[in-house]
């Protein structure tokens, strides 16, 4: 009884997050999906008539349904691409503290 009851209080193993994912872009949020989702999904957003809702299943497994005319952005995100795009606000960050005055606040980083 003791085992079984240990093997139900255990925390699941977390799995890593993806390293190579799709964000699906809309006015109620932000989607992860795969790369195999986020081919499937853009054909749909292209045509003129499409389906009133898209439906997919995001990296998590869960179900989803969002209005196509909600759908702003498909964009890809890799490890790379993540490492660029932290790369470059820091400098744009250290650029703009070097063109403050002193008397300038900082709070708005």
């Amino acid at each position: 009884m003791i085992n079984r009851l240990k093997a139900f209080a255990e925390e699941p193993d977390e799995r890593p997050p993806a390293a190579e994912y799709f964000e699906i872009l809309c006015d109620g949020g932000t989607y992860y999906v795969s790369r195999a989702e986020a081919q499937r999904i853009a054909p749909l957003l292209e045509r003129w008539w499409g389906p009133r809702w898209v439906r997919f299943a995001d990296v998590f497994g869960a179900e989803v349904r969002v209005l196509r005319r909600t759908i702003t952005a498909v964009c890809e995100s890799t490890e790379s691409l993540r490492r660029q795009e932290r790369t470059f606000r820091r400098a744009r960050r250290s650029e703009d503290r070097r063109g403050r005055r002193p008397w300038e606040d900082d709070d708005y980083w």
